[in-house]
Formats: structure tokens, sequence, C-alpha cells
């Protein structure tokens, strides 16, 4: 697996948060597809989906987590474009993924009604912060396209679609140059190159920045030792100390930080004693997730949490394959027949790329991802609790209404680079 990790962070979007529309900021792509779905319309996200999508959430962190060091992803980033290539699969490919997705029993059309609903909720202009999700297909001039692919990613997904000469070199720089835009700049590439062979891109793209409700004081933040898996290293420190959300129960202690818009919040999750994170996430599912979140209590905390700033990048095809979806990065079996107007079994998963950043500082938090699809053919309140990561812990940054994760990672060395 391709992976690489500059230095991690991870947040919760909660309180404050500026929100923008759920559009491409790129303005040169395909007017023809536009959404013809009122969200208006659509009934919020029903039980069965939101619990497909918290189970997939821990299946990838906890397949990603076999990779050692700190990392971080976006569920949901890697949801939705999976959800959008889904439009295209037929027959076991298409059964395949909706298993992978833990989607099964549920229908393609609830699916898609469904994350359109969820997301434009969490979109709305009315935020305080900033959560920016944004969707786009990019494919080879000389593919002829379905229509009706197209259209229906137009319409849920809010997908800008254009179509480019990959032979160009500036077509690298246009598909980067939107993910760039999309990530307020935080993440700058997704692609180096384009193969021969590579008909279509799907992309997803998330950009949140919140501030904290209570924010730690500058002046507050110091060093001091933190314990990695290797050595003991002197990192800086914010500190903070009043009543905090306190999460308690199966081997974890955690805390959860709301931000200015409390839709969103922050968590951070530390092993018990003697255990490690990786030996955590093997024996935790989502419904525990859920249960500590459900059982979390006000507490009067003196909180100590690492300042850190990271980059993640990984490859998700060994991941997806052991979560079922093997048969659709397979060339001999996939049935992606649905994406081209002819409906030839031509096309294959050849990569599902994932990067990710995180900010963690005294103010808040911002955080980005982009997943992309290459297509290629054939406690007790008056007590004062002490609260201290300073070794290895899980974070995630969750929609407090659901509890879906929209990032997740692991903290092993905060001065990694």
């Amino acid at each position: 697996m391709n992976k690489k990790f500059i230095y991690i962070i991870s947040c919760i979007t909660a309180m404050t948060m500026i929100v923008s529309s759920c559009t491409s900021p790129a303005n040169d792509l395909m007017k023809g597809y536009v959404s013809k779905v009122d969200v208006s319309s659509l009934e919020p996200i029903d039980e069965n989906l939101k619990e497909a999508i918290l189970n997939f959430s821990w299946n990838m962190f906890k397949e990603n987590s076999q990779n050692t060091g700190n990392l971080m992803i976006s569920p949901v980033s890697i949801y939705t474009a999976l959800a959008m290539t889904l439009n295209g699969a037929d027959g076991d490919t298409k059964a395949a993924m909706l298993e992978a997705l833990s989607a099964k029993g549920i229908t393609e059309e609830d699916l898609n009604a469904g994350m359109k609903s969820w997301i434009s909720s969490l979109t709305n202009d009315d935020r305080i912060a900033k959560l920016n999700v944004a969707n786009s297909i990019w494919y080879r001039n000389s593919f002829e396209a379905d229509e009706k692919f197209l259209q229906k990613n137009a319409d849920y997904y809010s997908a800008s679609i254009k179509k480019l000469d990959f032979s160009k070199e500036d077509s690298v720089n246009t598909i980067n140059d939107w993910v760039k835009d999309s990530t307020n700049g935080t993440i700058d590439k997704i692609i180096d190159n384009i193969n021969d062979d590579t008909m279509m891109y799907l992309i997803n793209a998330i950009y949140f920045k919140g501030d904290w409700k209570d924010q730690f004081k500058a002046n507050n933040t110091y060093k001091q030792p933190f314990n990695s898996p290797t050595d003991v290293i002197d990192t800086d420190f914010m500190h903070r100390r009043g009543d905090i959300g306190y999460l308690n129960g199966d081997g974890v202690t955690g805390v959860i930080l709301p931000y200015l818009d409390e839709q969103f919040a922050f968590i951070a999750l530390l092993p018990e004693e003697g255990k490690t994170t990786r030996e955590l996430i093997d024996n935790f599912s989502a419904l525990n997730l859920i249960k500590l979140l459900e059982n979390k209590k006000n507490a009067n905390i003196d909180l100590s949490l690492p300042k850190f700033e990271g980059k993640y990048e990984d490859s998700l095809n060994d991941e997806l394959a052991k979560l079922g979806m093997d048969i659709a990065f397979d060339p001999n079996l996939a049935d992606f027949s649905l994406m081209s107007k002819s409906h030839k079994r031509e096309l294959f998963i050849n990569n599902v790329k994932h990067k990710t950043f995180i900010r963690v500082d005294e103010k808040g938090t911002e955080a980005a991802a982009v997943t992309s699809v290459e297509m290629n053919v054939t406690g007790m309140p008056m007590d004062v609790q002490k609260v201290v990561f300073d070794r290895p812990f899980i974070y995630g940054i969750i929609d407090v209404t659901t509890g879906i994760p929209l990032f997740m990672g692991v903290l092993e060395n905060p001065d990694a680079e």
C-alpha cells in the first residue's frame, strides 16, 4: 500500500462552522448536467443508511489501521466517491460494492437520496463554520459516457462533469486545480499522471474549518512529554480546565469537544493502560462508538491535548477488497457497464486513492480529504478528572446528530515528519 504521513491531526466538526454549498468551485465544468432533484422533497437519512455508513466507517478505519504510524482517513469522502461509482456498476460487481458499503438490502435509489439529504443537511448556508463537500467526474474525450449515469450523479451528488483530452499534460493540472480549490489549498493534488488506459476519475473532496466553542489559550500551550511507541518526545500540548464532555467505557477514556456549530465535535479516545490503539480498534465497533457517545457525561476536566498538523496518503484497494468488493478491481470480472453508452463490460477500478490533511491548534480545527476512483478500461462532575493524551490515541470529527465520523485517525507521534 502507498502510504505517506507527515503529521497527523483529527477533529470533530461541531459548533462554529461556516458552511458552503455542495457545489464545485470550478466554473469551467460542463453545465449540461445539473441536479434535477429538489432536496426539500427528500426524507432525512434513515436508520438503515445511517447504520450502513457507521459500519463502513469503522470497518474501513479498522482495515486502514493495519498500516503503521500516524494515519487519518475520511470515511464519508470514501463512501461518497464509491456511492457515485456504484451508479455505474451492475450485476455481481454492484452487489459486492453494496456489501462493502455495508448497504446490502438498501436500494441504489434510497442510498442516493439518503446521501443527498444528509450531506445537504451538513452543508446549509446558515452554519458558522466552513464545510464544503464537492464531487466531480472527469472522463476521456474519446470515451462515450452513459448520460443516465452522469445525470444520476449530478442529481444526487451535485457532481460537476467534464470531458477532457487526457493525452494533454494540462489535464492533470486541471483536475488537481479543482482538488486544490475544493480543499482551500490544503491538498494540492490527487493524481500525478494519467495512463493511456484510464478512462474516468470520480472524485470527492471535503473541507472543514471550525473554531472551538471554548478555545484553548495560546499562553497555556507548552511542551511536555508524549510517549510514542519508540521513544519519548517533547511536544507542544494545549491545556484547558473546565466543564468538558467526558467519555468512559469499554476500555476507553476520552473527551468530546464541540465547535461553535454544535452539529460537529472533536473526539479523542485513549486506550486503557497497557493497550495499544490498534488493539482498541480491533476490539471496538461502530456500535461501541455510538454507545460511548450516548453515555457522555460532563465533568470538570483538566485536559492536555497535543497540538498537531498532518497529512496522510494511501491507496485503499487492499482495504476495499477485504471488505468484499475485490471483483471491482478485477479487469476480467468487474461490471461497470452502466458507465458507458455502449454498456460494454470494459471498465474496472484501477485505484482508489485517498489523501487527508488536518491541523489542530488553540483556535480550532482545519481538515480536508480527497478520494479519487480511477476507472481504467478493460465520570464525576464535582471532582477534577485529569485526562492527558500523552500516548498514542484515536481521534475523529463526527456529525453529532448521526454519530457518523467525517474523519478518523490515530496519533502515534505528534512530531512525525
